[in-house]
């Protein structure tokens, strides 16, 4: 009698590590295919993160146009950093001069408007806009504007 309740435990185990290992084997078929679904989800979001960026940068260039075309070329608080610097080549250099996005400790998110921006880092945004404003009056230099704001260490070479 106990060899045979010794054979049925030896079957039963038997039968039970080949359903384990069949379990091992569909286990590591499904870690495969999350993988692949996981490789392609992150593809995919990197590819939107992409649009994105190209249809905020599109969005910016053709806000700037609008501005442009309807002879108004003007900085205002609402307008965002990127709409500033699609607007005039020169505005990313006096917004360093206030300490705006011109270096890494000062780096601002182009998303952001120049109002938020101008809080966030404690600056007057009226004399910001001036500022970018004089960019485009006949006759003054933005980099004279710039030294006549008497901004420490900085010095803005065109």
């Amino acid at each position: 009698m106990g060899t045979i309740v010794a054979w049925v435990s030896l079957v039963t185990a038997a039968a039970a590590l080949i359903y384990a290992w069949l379990l091992k084997q569909e286990m590591d078929k499904l870690t495969r295919r999350l993988d692949r679904y996981n490789r392609a989800l992150y593809n995919a979001s990197d590819e939107i993160r992409q649009l994105t960026e190209s249809l905020s940068a599109t969005k910016a260039e053709l806000r700037a146009e609008i501005v442009r075309s309807q002879g108004k070329d003007v900085f205002y608080p609402e307008q965002s950093i990127q709409e500033i610097y699609a607007l005039h080549p020169k505005a990313q250099e006096v917004l360093a001069a206030f300490h705006i996005g011109g270096c890494a400790s000062c780096a601002v998110d182009t998303l952001d408007t120049l109002e938020k921006t101008c809080r966030n880092a404690g600056i007057d945004v009226e004399l910001v806009i001036r500022s970018l404003n004089s960019l485009f009056e006949a006759g003054v230099n933005a980099q004279d504007e710039a030294r006549r704001l008497q901004l420490p260490n900085v010095e803005l070479q065109w």
